[in-house]
């Protein structure tokens, strides 16, 4: 199903130039790629690695909660709800590029670079790509636009996954049957946090094999829905 979803988006892609289907596309070949990794790991021989394929499955759900929430939005929303996760993004990105100068200057005290100099050549280089998030001019010093909220159903959407969730859960009953897969993205994502409670479980693997199991029939029903919804138009078309 994955596949042949990828194959969809891509034709609808290439047929209307929409943000819609090159996000979905994205994420399809993102969760392809995690499970070609998870599939890799050797689960049988080493227990602890069922913390990295917990959150390997937990980018995946990150993926399909992004994705079924990008396939039902109105047209009018969409461009508003990309632009919030692009700002977000940015943001992210600032924060490392600054993050990186205070290693180099950790590890290099001596150095006669120009860190200031390194930073804004770093700004510059990226300024074209990231125009549309950024209030400043190219050559100056970031400024990030501040993306309103968007408000569907009456619920605010800033870019979070949890506000996905609740959002989709205002939706249709198929919709919001779907979205409950929110519930394993919170339960894998304890895999994160250590503690000798949670290590009990994450590294049981007759009891995560049935979790995983839920999650690989969560894949099928939420692009086989998505497939649905837009493979009708393009045979109508």
């Amino acid at each position: 199903m994955v596949e042949k979803f990828q194959k969809l988006t891509e034709l609808r892609y290439n047929d209307t130039m929409s943000n819609r289907f090159v996000a979905l596309n994205d994420l399809t070949r993102k969760i392809r790629a995690c499970f070609n990794a998870i599939f890799l790991l050797p689960l049988d021989k080493y227990d602890v690695l069922y913390v990295p394929a917990n959150l390997m499955y937990r980018c995946i759900i990150s993926d399909l909660m992004t994705s079924l929430f990008i396939a039902v939005i109105d047209d009018s929303q969409l461009d508003e709800v990309i632009h919030v996760m692009d700002i977000d993004f940015t943001k992210s990105l600032k924060n490392s590029l600054e993050a990186n100068i205070e290693i180099r200057k950790e590890t290099y005290p001596d150095e006669s670079e120009d860190f200031d100099e390194l930073s804004k050549n770093y700004q510059i280089k990226l300024y074209d790509d990231l125009m549309n998030c950024l209030s400043s001019e190219k050559g100056e010093e970031w400024e990030i636009k501040k993306a309103n909220s968007v408000f569907i159903n009456g619920i605010a959407y800033t870019g979070r996954i949890r506000q996905m969730y609740d959002i989709l859960k205002t939706l249709d009953y198929e919709v919001r049957a779907l979205a409950s897969v929110y519930q394993y993205y919170k339960l894998f994502s304890q895999s994160e946090h250590y503690s000798l409670k949670g290590r009990i479980f994450n590294y049981k693997q007759e009891l995560y094999e049935k979790y995983y199991n839920k999650i690989h029939g969560y894949i099928y029903l939420i692009e086989r829905y998505i497939y649905n919804r837009y493979g009708k138009q393009v045979t109508q078309n």
